[in-house]
């Protein structure tokens, strides 16, 4: 099983592809990963899952450990494959994806592309109990969270990856404070990017 790889980027599209030791692994990414890769020629390291098929082999990339841990109790639902995890991993953010399947808000599952009123009901049902909630103070403790975040709503936004990355590591993060916002921290970054 292929637990991680590390290596320099050689492509984005269609898969991120990764040159390890002169072989380059296709991996399928969530655009949360995909906003958090460097620039191409860069090192980079993913956490990774090996999806075996009787006709295909399909690598899968996460940027954290949390997402790959939350992709997989996603696959582990009755009817749901790689694409739609990704989808779901891809459409929300992790902690607002995380709160919807543990409070059993099936509104906000039915609105992600891809779920319908029986599959969000499905999530719910299959997944209750296996997700613990993490406390806000312990998921920004190192800011890498909230970070992410704002990394994720500046590509949104229209920046480049490299140049959302860039953006936030500008950020004075001692005039955050302690517990800052995603919104408090895109705010500035786009402050310090238009300078």
């Amino acid at each position: 099983m292929i637990l991680s790889v590390r290596g320099r980027l050689l492509a984005r599209e269609p898969q991120v592809v990764v040159d390890v030791g002169a072989v380059g692994l296709g991996l399928h990414v969530s655009a949360r990963t995909a906003a958090l890769l460097p620039a191409l020629g860069e090192e980079l390291s993913l956490v990774t899952y090996l999806h075996v098929r009787e006709d295909q082999l399909a690598l899968y990339g996460f940027h954290s450990e949390r997402e790959r841990a939350l992709f997989l109790l996603l696959l582990g639902v009755n009817g749901v494959g790689p694409r739609l995890a990704l989808t779901l991993l891809s459409s929300a953010p992790l902690e607002e994806l995380e709160r919807a399947l543990r409070d059993g808000d099936e509104a906000y599952l039915v609105r992600i592309p891809g779920v319908g009123r029986k599959t969000a009901a499905r999530l719910v049902l299959e997944l209750q109990g296996k997700l613990v909630a993490v406390p806000p103070a312990a998921a920004q403790m190192d800011g890498g969270a909230v970070f992410e975040e704002a990394m994720l709503a500046l590509a949104s936004l229209g920046l480049t990856p490299r140049s959302a990355r860039e953006a936030v590591d500008k950020v004075d993060r001692r005039a955050l404070g302690a517990a800052p916002r995603v919104e408090d921290i895109v705010k500035a970054a786009l402050q310090s990017a238009h300078r």
